[in-house]
């Protein structure tokens, strides 16, 4: 059986991303996911865990799963003092769920090749459920093949974006040799603690590749809720790759009155300017007309 092939590549980038993310920026304690990539066999099992604050031991807690390209499924969920809750397809006996006094960590046996995903543990709150960075659950196969893709590069944006503009980010991919088919994807991580990344994809094969293929990813009509590092995953059955990301800095949008404005000033100072010079040449050659009159009269007297 093949890896997931949409998970696996940008799934680690998701981690690596979050991860820079929440050491650099101030962000919820809830829900803490320490490992951010687990690798596992199918077969195999795996411990998910999650660690809450001491302000939340007392609150609601879940936890969620979100395939690549799907929306996050509710997997189950535990009131203080009461017994955990698994729903749907996840109500078997592969998956066990343990809330301690500060811990909330899901089991999960005989993992299958769909239980590849992101795995958010998340607290409630009033309304509100807080999430911490994830988990994502890396599902390989055995003997697994090296991939003949060299190295997977991202070109960086050297200018901020403004607001309506358009911009399209490129990944280019070195191979050894011709490659089998790949997938590519792109991931942008959570710009805030409370909603999962955004993962870019068209659930489509995009081809084999032999020596350099680019491939892009175009945004239109831009706004400030598209800024940070998107990531390009290039997956295979036997290996995946991600690049080193580009980061879309977005600017302040253009106010046309105040470029109109500063347009309207700069004329006005070149034209005083420019008076003030005819006005200094046209004095500087009256006082030489004077002082040639003067002589003249002195000569004549």
């Amino acid at each position: 059986m093949m890896i997931s092939k949409v998970s696996q590549t940008i799934v680690l980038i998701f981690s690596i991303l979050v991860a820079v993310w929440h050491t650099s920026s101030p962000v919820n304690t809830e829900g803490i996911s320490p490992t951010l990539v687990m690798t596992a066999k199918t077969g195999g099992t795996v411990t998910l865990e999650c660690f809450l604050s001491e302000k939340t031991r007392t609150d609601p807690v879940v936890w969620y799963k979100q395939s690549v390209g799907q929306m996050p499924l509710l997997l189950g969920s535990a009131q203080p003092l009461q017994p955990s809750v698994l729903y749907n397809e996840f109500n078997n006996s592969r998956f066990i769920m343990n809330r301690g006094s500060v811990t909330f960590h899901l089991f999960i046996s005989n993992i299958q090749s769909s239980d590849e995903a992101f795995y958010f543990c998340g607290v409630k709150i009033g309304y509100e459920i807080r999430f911490g960075n994830g988990t994502y659950l890396l599902v390989k196969e055995k003997d697994q093949l090296r991939s003949s893709i060299a190295a997977v590069i991202q070109a960086q944006v050297s200018d901020p974006v403004h607001p309506g503009d358009s911009k399209t980010l490129e990944c280019e991919v070195q191979t050894e040799t011709r490659t089998e088919d790949l997938r590519v994807f792109w991931f942008r991580p959570a710009s805030e603690d409370s909603h999962p990344g955004v993962i870019y994809t068209n659930n489509s094969r995009s081809g084999q590749c032999e020596g350099r293929c680019v491939y892009s990813l175009s945004k239109k009509d831009i706004n400030i809720s598209d800024a940070g590092t998107y990531y390009c995953g290039i997956a295979t059955s036997r290996q995946i790759l991600f690049g080193n990301g580009t980061a879309l800095i977005i600017g302040e949008p253009v106010d046309t009155l105040l470029v109109g404005l500063a347009v309207a000033l700069g004329c006005c100072v070149a034209l005083m300017f420019f008076l003030f010079f005819l006005n200094y040449k046209r004095r500087i050659t009256c006082d030489n007309c004077k002082s040639k009159y003067h002589f003249d009269s002195y000569c004549n007297f």
